[in-house]
């Protein structure tokens, strides 16, 4: 992991929680269980805790989350990935999630149609096993499909293996 990053929010050990449940793709009921915060009050506190993390997009929120190294591999469950190698156009627009792109943004700096950009997504959560585009991106970053340098200025062209993440940056917020 490089030695300086992007400035890092800082996040009470209750916030980590709730972006890992975000990255996680958990639906609010189970988030709910998991952070204490009740149901009808989830979506506020993934409001604010998008915001805090300079972002409006839960998935963009997820890729951040691994990147400075709270989501980590156990956070992002999967469920009967494919394993089918992505191409390039796909790898692209799995770029765009972490960089927290929508469909259109996406479509427009690739010149696809914002159709194809949706199917494409499709097709990445099901070969990543992923049910959600926060688990997308996120699962992106850990297995170094996508390098950390999506996330945006200041963050290096390197890749993270799910052995690389780094645990001292969560160590206390499991």
């Amino acid at each position: 992991m490089p030695e300086t990053l992007p400035q890092r929010p800082d996040l009470s050990a209750a916030e980590i929680v709730l972006l890992r449940q975000v990255a996680g793709g958990h639906l609010n009921a189970a988030v709910s269980r998991a952070t204490g915060i009740p149901e009808k009050e989830v979506t506020a506190a993934i409001t604010a805790l998008t915001a805090k993390l300079g972002t409006a997009h839960r998935h963009r929120a997820a890729a951040l989350g691994v990147g400075w190294g709270w989501v980590r591999e156990q956070d992002v469950p999967v469920s009967h990935p494919t394993g089918i190698t992505l191409p390039a156009q796909q790898k692209a627009v799995l770029t765009g999630l972490v960089a927290g792109e929508e469909p259109k943004e996406t479509a427009t700096r690739l010149g696809l149609t914002e159709g194809t950009v949706r199917n494409y997504v499709q097709k990445i959560l099901a070969a990543l096993g992923a049910r959600s585009r926060q688990q997308a991106a996120a699962r992106a970053l850990l297995t170094g499909i996508a390098p950390l340098s999506a996330l945006g200025d200041g963050w290096p062209d390197t890749t993270l293996g799910a052995a690389d993440v780094d645990t001292e940056q969560s160590a206390g917020a499991s």
